[in-house]
């Protein structure tokens, strides 16, 4: 998602689910069967919101054919988590114009790391850093070395900044709306979080996956 803060003319009522119905229509009709991309309608509406799938579900609205599978395709996905389309704004300064992206929230493990899905992916990695913070027993203590090492601290560091990309979202959704995660860590849940971690394309992320099979290495040997 974007993590800037939408504008002062924002139309605060895109942020209810549960009356944004006719708004949302009102921009994916100008967007997918107009194919308007500028103009008033996109000044006055979030940067981000979610609307339920029911909401899209079952309506012509889409005229290309790429777009009506790309439609159905998050509307199928965020239906199967029981859960939102997100859509985030986006907007080219030089041509002027507004672009949608959208995705099936809330955001799982396993799910597809993408430049507008990084904030809710490090999120939930400072869940598990957390976690191994008060639960060293189970996989090491992953902040354990950030006072003698400053290569982690470093990492720990551009993790919750990555993190704090969600900051304006949490502020008018829930967590459970955005992310979801198992805070219990069984190890499944761990092992598909070292993946997508393992296929980030930051060079970053490959050092710090080495780093926690390293701590969790240690910890399994003692």
């Amino acid at each position: 998602m974007t993590d800037g803060k939408a504008g002062s003319a924002a139309n605060q009522s895109y942020y209810d689910v549960e009356k944004n119905a006719g708004l949302v229509l009102k921009l994916f009709n100008a967007y997918y069967r107009e194919h308007s991309h500028s103009g008033k309608l996109y000044d006055d509406f979030p940067d981000f919101f979610l609307v339920k799938p029911e909401v899209l579900a079952g309506k012509d609205i889409a005229t290309r054919g790429s777009e009506k599978l790309l439609l159905e395709d998050c509307i199928q996905r965020a239906r199967a988590r029981n859960g939102y389309i997100g859509v985030s704004k986006l907007r080219n300064p030089k041509l002027g114009y507004y672009w949608l992206e959208l995705s099936a929230m809330p955001f799982m493990i396993g799910d597809a790391v993408s430049k507008d899905s990084k904030g809710e992916f490090f999120y939930i990695l400072t869940k598990f850093v957390e976690y191994t913070k008060q639960h060293p027993k189970m996989y090491g203590d992953l902040t354990a070395e950030i006072d003698s090492d400053k290569d982690t601290a470093l990492m720990l560091d551009g993790i919750s900044k990555m993190a704090s990309r969600l900051n304006t979202a949490l502020k008018t959704y829930p967590e459970k709306m955005l992310v979801s995660y198992n805070p219990n860590w069984p190890v499944a849940e761990v092992q598909k979080l070292l993946h997508s971690l393992k296929e980030n394309d930051q060079d970053w992320c490959q050092v710090f996956f080495e780093y926690l099979i390293y701590v969790m290495g240690k910890k399994s040997k003692a």
